[in-house]
Formats: C-alpha cells, structure tokens, sequence
C-alpha cells in the first residue's frame, strides 16, 4: 500500500485504452513505446533514444526529454489513483544531453499534493548516477 492507504494498480500500465499515447502506446508506431516499472515510492522508465530523436547529431530533441519527464510522472500517478492527470505546468533543467544510443533511467514520483494538485518530481540519468535533466511539475488529477 501507498503512503496514503492506496493500493498502487500496476495492471493499468498496459491498458489498451490509451495504445496510441505518443509516449507509450503500444499501436503507435511514430510513439517512443516507453515501458514503466512502478511501486509504491516512484515510476521508473528505461529509454534509449534513436536516431529519429534527435536535435543536433547524437543529442536527443529537448522536446522529447519532456515527454519523457512528463510520462513518467503522470503514470505514477495514474496508477495510484486510477484516473488519468493532466499536466497543469513542467519546469524543467536541462543538465547534459541525452547521448543518441545511449539507454537512460527516468524516475517520477509525488513531492506534495493539495486536493487534485499533485506536485511531482521527475528525473533522468545515466546508469552511472549522473543527472541529466529534472523536471517539477503540478499535475491535476481527473475528477470522478
């Protein structure tokens, strides 16, 4: 169980309802086909970007490393409440760039939350424990 008493549902990490998330989706084909591991404390993604997301040769597209941050946080959520949420600001700092070819962990989990604000923390490095871009964000959760 979570902090709050919420039994974390890890079956909703391969719900076919939303197979064509960008982030996720397992139908997308133009989508990055991230894959969660999830418990009680955080979300954790492994990523390795590809060539066709990058910027400037061998550095992947900083768009797309906020879609990275922005995934990983929104499904810790989703899975613990069992509702979609919604991003309502990201801030993030670009630390180093992402290596092209190189596999990368993101980690997401709550920092506070008042109601449906959720204040949540995203993080990706390398495995060597180096940091390469943060991220905090308010995310709403959906209501019933």
């Amino acid at each position: 169980m979570s902090k709050e008493g919420i039994i974390m549902d890890r079956s909703l990490l391969d719900n076919n309802e939303y197979s064509w998330c960008f982030a996720c989706g397992k139908e997308n084909s133009s989508g990055l086909h991230m894959r969660f591991e999830i418990d009680d404390e955080k979300c954790t993604a492994y990523f390795t970007p590809r060539r066709e997301h990058q910027s400037y040769t061998g550095r992947m597209h900083g768009g797309l490393v906020a879609v990275l941050l922005d995934e990983v946080t929104g499904n810790y959520l989703y899975c613990k409440e069992g509702r979609p949420s919604y991003t309502a600001k990201i801030e993030i700092r670009y630390r180093q760039p992402l290596v092209i070819g190189e596999e990368v962990i993101c980690t997401g989990y709550e920092v506070k939350r008042k109601g449906r604000m959720v204040e949540m923390a995203g993080k990706i490095c390398k495995h060597d424990g180096t940091v390469l871009a943060e991220s905090l964000s308010k995310m709403m959760i959906k209501e019933d």
